[in-house]
């Protein structure tokens, strides 16, 4: 829904490919996911529209409001509830063409209209007919953003507005922050790495600066971690040289296994994981994974990244994550890492209807995390 298309893909259901919004969450709660990120556009927000395109079959969806971008949003959300499924709304891009910037402002969409758009949310979605809404995902990847510096693109100041702002409309719900990108630096197996934050991953100045909401308890840390695919960091790998003009590692060398988990658990901890104390607010992996059977290295690095991920995300105890991504036309870079492209994959196959069997079973690595259960995950009656 954070496309011009103004809906999510693969609901045009004909007699080829294609799905319902009940197929989907009767997938989705088949094989014990709780919960979706659904991503938003703040231009879709505002304008409102109904549906510029016809890439919804109406008869299978017929369940589906398509006369507004909000109406079509709360259907979602009561379609995915029905089967005991939580929302959590990104605020993904600021305008279709996602070329505005990403921040909480660019250059066609103002602080002001940002908000608004947090208004309309709140509006359409804060009731018991929604119930199974979480909260908001402020805003996606601020890679342009700081963290603390007090200018005006702190993200730690752009992070308490958007939440007070959505508190005000909301106060049950939570508002899921994510990182910043900046340069670091680690020492992993004796040898120092520069690298950048994951877009979304870069919380290292956020121990010392916990965004301050009018509420408490309403912060959760949601930074993303990703594999070779998206950019081959030079940490993930033995060596080999980087092609500055494309970022690609010609004459990479793949890590054997225990040193790979190593820089996986590492650079995780060092980026965010140090948030994950179990004393103050949760941490999740707001996105993670990407391709997976179609890694191309011959060690299959990238998929065992996303792996390492999961064992991360289990043994540390993070509160859950969301993969990236159901669609199939989920595009990456990188394949293997010496080779710049467009490569797709997503949890379903082309068609919608057919599960990407090692993928799913790989994310079945989550299921033994403590207290998985569908929504809601606490009683919804009270004792007289």
């Amino acid at each position: 829904m954070e496309t011009g298309m103004q809906a999510p893909f693969g609901l045009w259901d004909n007699d080829q490919n294609g799905t319902t919004v009940y197929a989907i969450a009767d997938f989705l709660s088949a094989n014990k996911f709780n919960s979706v990120r659904l991503p938003l556009c703040v231009q879709n927000i505002l304008d409102n529209k109904p549906l510029e395109a016809s890439i919804v079959n109406r008869v299978t969806n017929r369940a589906v409001d398509l006369s507004s971008y909000l109406a079509l949003l709360q259907s979602i959300v009561k379609g995915l509830g029905y089967r005991k499924i939580s929302v959590m709304i990104s605020m993904h891009t600021l305008n279709r063409m996602n070329n505005d910037g990403s921040l909480w402002y660019g250059k066609s969409t103002t602080v002001d209209q940002f908000l608004k758009s947090i208004d309309m949310v709140t509006k359409a979605l804060c009731s018991d007919l929604y119930w199974n809404v979480l909260g908001i995902d402020v805003k996606n990847e601020p890679f342009e953003g700081l963290w603390g510096t007090g200018g005006k693109n702190d993200f730690k100041l752009g992070a308490e507005l958007i939440a007070n702002r959505m508190l005000k409309g909301c106060p049950k719900w939570m508002a899921f922050v994510e990182g910043v990108n900046q340069q670091n630096s680690i020492v992993l197996d004796g040898d120092e790495y520069n690298y950048y934050d994951w877009f979304g991953g870069g919380l290292h100045k956020a121990k010392g600066a916990y965004p301050n909401f009018q509420i408490d308890n309403k912060l959760v840390f949601a930074p993303h971690y990703y594999t070779p695919a998206v950019f081959p960091q030079y940490y993930l790998f033995g060596g080999g040289k980087v092609n500055e003009a494309t970022n690609a590692i010609i004459g990479y060398k793949e890590l054997p296994d225990t040193q790979l988990y190593g820089r996986v658990e590492a650079t995780m901890n060092d980026m965010f994981g140090f948030l994950n104390d179990h004393k103050g607010p949760a941490v999740l992996l707001g996105e993670f994974a990407g391709l997976y059977t179609k890694d191309a290295h011959p060690k299959k690095t990238t998929q065992r990244c996303t792996d390492y991920t999961i064992k991360v995300i289990v043994a540390d105890e993070y509160a859950g994550g969301y993969m990236w991504s159901l669609n199939p036309e989920s595009a990456y870079q990188y394949n293997p890492a010496d080779t710049p492209g467009n490569f797709v994959e997503g949890l379903l196959e082309l068609d919608w209807r057919t599960a990407n069997k090692p993928f799913l079973k790989a994310m079945q690595g989550l299921d033994v995390m403590k207290d998985l259960k569908p929504m809601p995950c606490f009683p919804t009656t009270v004792a007289p």
